[in-house]
């Protein structure tokens, strides 16, 4: 049985998709072939509109960084700064090149090179070590971020330092796709939603609250987001709901 079949989705440049979806429905498996780790048997990935056989599809991909679920457990390196720095030296960067994009990288996740950069990886709290592997990406300077539940394990805290982090990124014109079952996360931080059960795409486009959205997410135990929520409680337009605490308290004032 396949993992996934008859996915047909385009994501642009710069847009931030949620890919939501009960566990086996094969998310982890559409971003491991988005990104090239796994090979479709039927169809085609087309990257800014090359395909496999086109000489530049492997820059292509390299514009696509994927953080796997739990990234942590691969952090190999003897400290911070020699495992964001990996994927630089791999792809022939000079040394000033690596040193610039592993500073940058750093600063991204709010790991700064001064206080981080020389402490080992296992040193760090759980929700550091999801920052560090995110940089460990950034370095590489994609232009569309891969993540696989990134919030899997982590407590409030790091939860909502990873997620500024995210946002951060976002607000910045990287494109996104999220693969979470944490629906406010993905509301917050996602435009549009895809929706995939039994690797099948049930749905795809604008979450579309004021409309079928809400019964779609729970016909598939996917509870609608706490704000989403709360505005129609409310009796307020959902087409208005705020993403975000502070879109909420702005709101509300």
């Amino acid at each position: 049985m396949p993992a996934i079949k008859g996915v047909d989705l385009v994501a642009e440049s710069g847009s931030t998709v949620a890919l939501l979806g009960p566990s086996g429905s094969g998310k982890s498996t559409l971003l491991m072939v988005l990104r090239g780790l796994l090979e479709p048997d039927a169809g085609v990935v087309v990257l800014d509109g090359s395909v496999a056989a086109d000489k530049e599809y492997a820059h292509r991909q390299r514009e696509i960084g994927l953080v796997f679920q739990e990234p942590e457990t691969q952090l190999f390196a003897t400290t911070a700064r020699d495992d964001v720095a990996f994927g630089p030296r791999q792809l022939g960067w000079p040394a000033d090149m690596v040193d610039a994009a592993v500073e940058e990288a750093l600063d991204l996740v709010g790991l700064t090179g001064s206080e981080f950069g020389e402490r080992h990886p296992y040193s760090l709290s759980g929700g550091e070590q999801r920052r560090l592997a995110l940089a460990g990406v950034l370095a590489m300077r994609p232009k569309m971020l891969l993540l696989d539940e990134p919030f899997v394990s982590l407590d409030p805290g790091a939860r909502r330092d990873l997620a500024a982090v995210v946002r951060r990124l976002v607000e910045s014109g990287m494109g996104l796709m999220l693969a979470t079952h944490d629906v406010d996360q993905a509301w917050s931080l996602c435009d549009e939603r895809l929706l995939l059960v039994g690797g099948e795409l049930v749905a795809a486009g604008d979450w579309d609250f004021a409309g079928a959205g809400a019964e779609l997410l729970a016909a598939h135990r996917l509870r609608t987001p706490f704000f989403v929520e709360l505005w129609r409680r409310l009796g307020r337009p959902l087409a208005d709901a705020p993403r975000t605490v502070a879109m909420a308290t702005e709101a509300l004032r």
